[in-house]
């Protein structure tokens, strides 16, 4: 058998052509800026471009997918400026100078307050006298700023007073019949301390006492009370502070409510120079009832 002959059909001629120069692939550079929060990077340049552009601005490639700046995270932090409302107007550049001086200032003299409240502190502290006029100091205070409270005390007159260990000239009763010329007189004991029981006629509700320390005459020749407990018939006390002055000193008194008598002791004492007695002039009370 045959095998079929098969004509070659010559190819058609071309005309010769330059070959096509593919263009280099543009090398990711430095940027000709430093690249801003919200910008777009150029995958293809890395240069940074404006968030409303759609092809890079250097290489011109597409900005479909690059990569948006992101602000740092300690930058995220930090307060938002403040909008201004309609019609306000903005800080001139002075005003932060002087807002900074101002907040030095304010530093500084916090600090100057910090300094004197903790000396004064460490004196009170270490000086009795100093402590107890501070702590009448910080009553009287609190003794004002309830002054409309104050306005519908009334004196509170005992019915009877009894002493331990008075002087017969200088009894307990003294102390409460509203004449600074007059004083409760008592042997001093530490051991056993000078009392006077207050009987009054009806139960009330006491709020301050003004004490007159020591004898007017004899002041500084006697003892005087520098702390008195007032013992209440409602199981209650105040332990008060005196000064060592003849003035009146007003003190506040917290638990003495619904008392039908009271007992005043003579806690401790003001040193005087061979005095073997105490001496109080008056003691006023002042209550509701």
């Amino acid at each position: 058998m045959v095998a079929p002959i098969v004509e070659e059909v010559p190819s058609p001629e071309v005309v010769p052509q330059l070959a096509k120069v593919r263009p280099a692939p543009a090398r990711r550079t430095a940027p000709s800026s430093k690249p801003r929060p919200g910008e777009l990077i150029c995958g293809e340049c890395g240069e940074g471009n404006a968030p409303t552009r759609k092809f890079c601005r250097r290489c011109g490639h597409s900005l479909a997918e690059a990569e948006v700046v992101r602000v740092r995270w300690w930058r995220r932090l930090r307060r938002k400026p403040r909008t201004l409302a309609a019609g306000a107007r903005p800080r001139r550049p002075g005003d932060a100078k002087g807002r900074r001086v101002l907040q030095t200032a304010m530093m500084r003299v916090r600090t100057a307050v910090g300094v004197l409240i903790l000396v004064f502190g460490l004196l009170a502290g270490f000086y009795p006298p100093l402590r107890t006029v501070v702590t009448q100091q910080i009553g009287n205070l609190k003794q004002k700023v309830a002054g409309v409270a104050d306005t519908a005390l009334t004196p509170i007159r005992p019915a009877s007073v009894q002493g331990a260990g008075t002087t017969a000239d200088h009894p307990a009763k003294a102390a409460f019949d509203t004449f600074t010329n007059t004083s409760w007189t008592a042997v001093w004991n530490a051991k056993k301390v000078p009392t006077a029981t207050v009987q009054l006629d009806r139960p009330v509700a006491l709020r301050k006492v003004i004490v007159s320390n020591g004898d007017r005459k004899t002041f500084a020749a006697q003892l005087r009370p520098a702390s008195l407990m007032f013992k209440y018939s409602n199981e209650k006390f105040d332990l008060v502070q005196l000064a060592d002055t003849p003035e009146p000193q007003e003190i506040a008194l917290r638990n003495a409510v619904g008392v039908s008598n009271i007992t005043v002791t003579i806690v401790n004492v003001f040193p005087a120079q061979d005095a073997k007695t105490v001496a109080l002039s008056e003691i006023e009370l002042f209550g509701i009832g």
